[in-house]
């Protein structure tokens, strides 16, 4: 410690000396105080971490850390949670209304209309006889480009694979070659994501894929909702090998029809899409309504209802298994690409907040749990309280997320104070129940089973009395005759088991009647009656001389068995008083002991010794016969000065107790 102190001394005198002119001397005590104070804060956290408050605080922070465990393995019920949280939150926040850039024209099975018209509107409008089933011939989307185009819309964008060679490729091939600015196709990823699987079969040779072609694929998250796009990615990246430098970096089919508004438009970061709301949200209208001049003008107003918009053509109602499962619930493939195309345009969707933020989090909602369930407050209410801190950080979680579109963890940190509650409520209950047991077996030692319960259920009231009470009592001395020659000549074994013996048959008495044993004195007994519990003084009384008749009767027994087995057969005297005493814990700090003391008890000890001169085994005193004379039988013995006491007392010998009165 010298030495450690000498080094510090030196290192602060090195450093410090010249700008502060401390002297040595002065430094070492600085050191010193510096160490007692380091010391003192050493041992406070030490005994802290001992008690029932600082265990709570190690479990909740060590539950803390498993989470954090968690949340860094990426455990799948976890991440499942989180996720989910994120869809709730969405539905919070509810449908909001689409842009009105996009709208849709359905593939469904509405527009399947060949067989609701005559031969004449037929023969007039030609489109529609080839509406019959699906999939649709490639002259459809053909003369669906020119027309909507013609009238006006920014862009069209078909989310349907054109793959292998179909009747009418030539047709579509020469509307995409007027159209190349104006029009985007779907293209899709291979299984094994290796290869982009193009509409070369209708894409003219002199456009460049990556003009006119977007892929059409989102990756879900692990519970197979999409929540996310991927804008631009290389094959290479899909399939998870190493990406060499020819690799093109392709474009998603939303980005292809984004930039049909905002040219050169880049988006190389994955992030949220920003759902507007359930399936049916954007406006929707069947292809057929295209080529139907009644509906033509009626629906589409003449084509205005696609001017200056972006125009997505595909698959509605899951004929070709084209659903998605969002935070809102299934959405078509196309309406999915028509969220996506929005956020692109408005620059919106929920962000993630920083990854580390999760770790403060934790940590101080560990705290916070710890602190609530340290409070000293009913179970109940500390449930309540951890419940409102889950709803309050839900709450800002999802104000975060209407508001400013920011996704904070929710499960992670909810799971945390639930945890921590769970475990710190259950460990103290458990070591209130234990502690109570502990209590309870401890004061069994003491009084009978039925005050130990009836003291532990009222716990509160009997603290008080712990700091020092008067109360009215009844005390019992009991005293073996002529014990010390009697220990002076007898084997120390066969001495204490024989004592034992007799202790044991007297407590079992004194626990019987409701008395508390106060303590042993050698071979003396004292009871108590009335302390810690009281059932009123001629009771307390009663259930104390009715101890000493039983005593008594025991004793006879334990004689008759000593003097068949050649044993010494113990005498005793017994003495009885009621009066005023003093209850309370009395000690020093190293031992306390819960007790009686005052005038009431030393006048008991001097009444128990006239036993032997007035040749009886039970002595009463007059506040003790008093309280009891209609259930005796009691002889008058004598008025006498005890030690102590200038008062004369009368005292009486007890011959009997009545069974009735």
């Amino acid at each position: 410690m010298v030495d450690r102190a000498t080094s510090l001394a030196f290192l602060f005198q090195r450093f410090y000396y010249r700008r502060t002119k401390l002297s040595v001397s002065s430094t070492l005590r600085l050191l010193d105080f510096v160490n007692v104070m380091s010391t003192s804060f050493s041992n406070r956290c030490r005994l802290f971490w001992t008690t029932h408050r600082g265990q709570v605080v190690v479990l909740c922070l060590a539950w803390a850390a498993l989470v954090g465990l968690a949340v860094l393995v990426g455990l799948r019920v976890l991440v499942n949670e989180e996720l989910a949280s994120i869809d709730l939150r969405f539905r919070l926040r509810g449908p909001r209304q689409p842009p009105p850039e996009v709208v849709i024209l359905a593939l469904d099975q509405r527009s399947l209309v060949a067989d609701m018209f005559t031969q004449e509107e037929l023969a007039a409008n030609p489109e529609l006889a080839l509406l019959k089933g699906f999939p649709l011939p490639r002259r459809v989307y053909a003369a669906a480009i020119d027309r909507l185009l013609a009238a006006g819309a920014k862009a069209v964008a078909i989310d349907v694979l054109f793959l292998s060679p179909k009747d009418g490729d030539a047709q579509l091939e020469s509307a995409l070659r007027r159209h190349r600015d104006r029009v985007v196709l779907a293209s899709n990823f291979s299984d094994d994501g290796r290869q982009l699987l193009i509409p070369s079969p209708v894409l003219p040779p002199e456009i460049p894929t990556e003009a006119m072609v977007g892929y059409v694929n989102y990756w879900p998250d692990p519970d197979g909702h999409a929540r996310q796009a991927r804008h631009q990615t290389t094959a290479a990246q899909v399939a998870g090998v190493a990406q060499t430098a020819g690799d093109p970096e392709l474009s998603s089919f939303a980005l292809q029809t984004a930039r049909r508004l905002i040219p050169g438009l880049v988006e190389s970061r994955a992030g949220y899409i920003d759902f507007c709301g359930p399936i049916g949200t954007f406006p929707t209208q069947p292809l057929y309504e295209l080529f139907y001049p009644k509906t033509w003008e009626r629906n589409l107003q003449g084509g205005a209802w696609f001017r200056d918009k972006l125009v997505l053509i595909g698959p509605c109602g899951n004929y070709q298994h084209d659903q998605h499962a969002t935070p809102f619930g299934l959405v078509d493939g196309v309406e999915l690409h028509a969220s996506t195309i929005a956020t692109l345009l408005h620059k919106t969707g929920p962000r993630d907040a920083p990854g580390w933020l999760i770790w403060p989090l934790i940590g101080c909602l560990a705290l916070v749990t710890a602190v609530l369930v340290n409070l000293s407050v009913h179970p109940m209410t500390k449930q309540l309280l951890l419940l409102a801190v889950c709803g309050g950080y839900a709450a800002v979680a999802t104000a975060l997320f209407i508001h400013w579109e920011l996704v904070i963890p929710v499960v992670a940190p909810l799971w945390t104070v639930a945890g921590g509650g769970v475990i710190g409520i259950t460990m103290q209950v458990v070591s209130e129940r234990l502690e109570r047991l502990r209590v309870r077996r401890t004061l069994a030692r003491y009084v009978s089973e039925p005050v130990a319960a009836e003291i532990l259920r009222h716990g509160d009231e009997y603290a008080s009395t712990l700091g020092g009470k008067r109360q009215f009592v009844t005390v019992l001395f009991s005293d073996i005759r002529d014990f010390t020659s009697w220990s002076e000549r007898s084997d120390p074994h066969e001495l204490v088991q024989q004592l034992n013996e007799y202790f044991t048959a007297m407590v079992e008495i004194v626990m019987q009647y409701g008395g508390t044993l106060d303590k042993f004195v050698g071979d003396a007994l004292m009871a108590v009656y009335g302390s810690p519990l009281s059932a009123g003084p001629a009771e307390d009384t009663w259930r104390a001389v009715q101890t000493a008749a039983a005593m008594r009767a025991r004793l006879a027994e334990l004689q008759a068995a000593w003097g068949a087995q050649g044993r010494t057969v113990l005498q005793i005297g017994i003495g009885l008083n009621h009066g005023d005493a003093v209850v309370g814990n009395i000690g020093s700090p190293q031992r306390m002991e819960y007790t009686v003391i005052g005038d009431a008890v030393n006048v008991c000890a001097r009444v128990e010794g006239l036993c032997k001169p007035y040749k009886t085994d039970i002595v009463l005193t007059e506040t003790v016969y008093e309280l009891v004379k209609d259930r005796i039988t009691a002889r008058r013995l004598d008025e006498v000065t005890v030690k102590g006491r200038k008062q004369r007392l009368t005292i009486y010998a007890l011959e009997a107790v009545r069974t009735s009165h």
